[in-house]
Parts: C-alpha cells; sequence; structure tokens
C-alpha cells in the first residue's frame, strides 16, 4: 500500500498537530534537492507554512516551486498556507544561492513563524552516493527528522568510485573495495557508523534512509533490508521511491516497535 504523507511522517505529525514547528533536515546523496521540492509542496498542500533553505549552497530554485523569495533579508511567513524559499546570497556566475548557518536555521524555527523547515544540509556533487567529509554535513541541532538519501542505481551494484562522493573516506568506513557489492551489509555498516550516513544528526531526531530513483522494488522488498532496520535501533524507517514521480514513495519499511 502506497503510504500517504501523513503515515511516513507520523511523529511529526503529532508535533504538527500541537501547534510545534518541525524541522526536517535533508543529508546524503541522489536527489536532496529534489526531496526538498517535493516535501514542500506535499506539506503545503497540507495547509502549512513552508520555508525551504540550505545550510550549504543550492542552485537558485525555480520560480514555480515557492511562493516568495527572500534573498539577504529576514524570511516572514504569510498568514496561510505558502512556501517561501529563503537564503542569505545569490551567486550569479553560477546561479547558486547559499544558505544560512544551522544556528541561524534554529533560530528561525524557535521563533515559530512557519509549519515546516527544510532544510538541504549536505552537498554530494550531484552523485548517488556519499561519505561525509570532516565538515559535513551541517544539520541545524534542532531537527527533528533526519532524511538521508542514496541513489538507487548504485543498490546491489559494483562500487564505482566515480559515483561514489568521497570515495577514500567511503572505503575506510566500510572496509569495501572498487568493484565489490553495494549490498545491505555495505550500508548497515555505514548506517550504524558514527561518522558514517546519519554523521552529525542529532539524537533525538529521527533517522530515515530514503533509496531513491529506485524503480526495481516489488511489493515484498528484499529480507535484508528489513533485517538491517530491526538491527540498527536509531534507524526508524527505510522508504523506497522516486520523487520526482508519483507517488514519490511507492514503498516503506517502518520500525515495529514491541507493544
Amino acid at each position: 500500500m502506497i503510504p500517504a504523507l501523513r503515515e511516513l511522517f507520523t511523529e511529526e505529525y503529532q508535533r504538527l498537530d500541537n501547534g510545534k514547528p518541525l524541522l526536517i533536515s535533508l543529508i546524503g546523496a541522489g536527489g536532496k534537492t529534489s526531496t526538498l521540492l517535493w516535501l514542500a509542496q506535499a506539506f503545503y498542500q497540507q495547509g502549512k507554512r513552508v520555508l525551504f533553505t540550505t545550510t550549504t549552497k543550492m542552485y537558485r530554485p525555480a520560480p514555480a516551486t515557492y511562493h516568495q523569495l527572500c534573498i539577504g533579508q529576514r524570511p516572514t511567513a504569510h498568514p496561510t498556507a505558502a512556501i517561501t524559499a529563503s537564503f542569505s546570497h545569490y551567486q550569479p556566475q553560477n546561479n547558486k544561492v547559499d544558505g544560512f548557518s544551522p544556528q541561524r536555521l534554529d533560530e528561525m524555527k524557535q521563533q515559530g513563524e512557519f509549519d515546516v523547515i527544510l532544510v538541504e544540509a549536505d552537498g554530494a556533487h550531484g552523485l548517488p552516493l556519499k561519505a561525509p567529509a570532516r565538515h559535513e554535513p551541517c544539520i541545524p541541532s534542532s531537527s527533528d527528522c533526519v532524511i538521508a538519501l542514496t541513489g538507487g542505481q548504485v543498490i546491489n551494484r559494483p562500487a564505482d568510485p566515480q559515483q561514489i562522493h568521497r570515495w577514500a573516506i567511503f572505503s575506510a568506513l566500510t572496509g569495501i573495495a572498487a568493484g565489490e557489492a553495494l549490498d545491505s551489509r555495505v550500508f548497515r555498516t555505514l548506517i550504524a557508523h558514527p561518522q558514517g550516513m546519519f554523521k552529525g544528526a542529532p539524537a533525538g531526531a529521527r533517522r530515515i534512509w530514503l533509496i531513491n530513483q529506485f524503480s526495481h522494488c516489488d511489493n515484498q522488498p528484499d529480507p535484508a533490508w528489513l533485517e538491517l532496520l530491526q538491527q540498527d535501533a536509531a534507524l526508524s524507517a527505510i522508504w523506497f521511491g522516486a520523487v520526482q514521480h508519483n507517488p514519490p514513495i511507492h514503498h516503506w519499511l517502518p520500525r515495529r516497535y514491541p507493544k
């Protein structure tokens, strides 16, 4: 069954339903900006006042993706549902925008003007997989949810250093060599390692692994993914999908807690 937005964000909606702002950070590789824009539209359609931005750099978003653009000025929320894109600077030479520090976004959340703040908090040079460097990612400490992305085209495929951002770090963290399979064992290691996929995620934030651009998932995902989910106590869910398609998430594995 294809999950609805409220099913995917059950815990987060408990905050929203109680009038508390929500901050979601996106890290990893393989479609962060597309995911950011999908979530902005999805929460807007649910009647929320949405702000999206970055703690790094991103291409200036197209006008069709927002209702209001603020660059170099304090963003203010519409009185009703709307999407606001906000950045600190614009670089016309490469059509990129600079975002805000994690601390500034923590302040914006505390001010409570927006219902949902979406943050692209990592970079990957357009590649489908990465390992974080020392300075990465840049996650606001008040993040309620951290979504780590992986491009589905690398799943269960031979490791190609040309397709993995910061290959040397990735290889050292996972112990994998070029040409070896990127299977569930590799990702179990990457997810569990403190310097791995969820490096810098706040202790209280819900952690979701989104396998994006993943079209070869049937109604019964490989049991190895469910086993991975149950073995990693910090991982809340695994999503399979293609966020630029409809539906964006076509299968999910939520953690089942004992009653």
